[in-house]
């Protein structure tokens, strides 16, 4: 009887069962999109950042730090008065944490 459910523990242990960005799944959730895209502009503008699964949940920072699983969750579009770094990550379950979205916003 402890054979089969040790065996269970290292299978789950060592594939994972599909938490949030901590390697649980084999593919990487689809990188986040930003909009508009990176450039010049004489106005404050949106920014909405959205994901291809429609379910991740997304991480952002304006600060220029690499967003973490710790970083403020996106919760709608925000605006931006200066120039500004935005980064973004999505994390699902069933999948590893995405790449780094970045886009590059110079306000005039």
């Amino acid at each position: 009887m402890k054979a089969p459910l040790l065996c269970t523990l290292l299978l789950l242990t060592s594939l994972g069962c599909g938490g949030y960005g901590s390697g649980m799944g084999m593919t990487p959730a689809p990188v986040p999109m930003l909009s508009p895209p990176s450039g010049t502009y004489p106005t404050p503008q949106t920014i909405t950042i959205t994901d291809s699964l429609g379910a991740a949940t997304i991480y952002y920072t304006t600060d220029g730090s690499t967003p973490t699983l710790s970083s403020p969750i996106y919760r709608g579009p925000f605006v931006i008065t200066q120039t500004t770094k935005v980064q973004a990550i999505a994390a699902a379950g069933g999948y590893m944490t995405s790449g780094v979205a970045i886009a590059n916003y110079t306000l005039q």
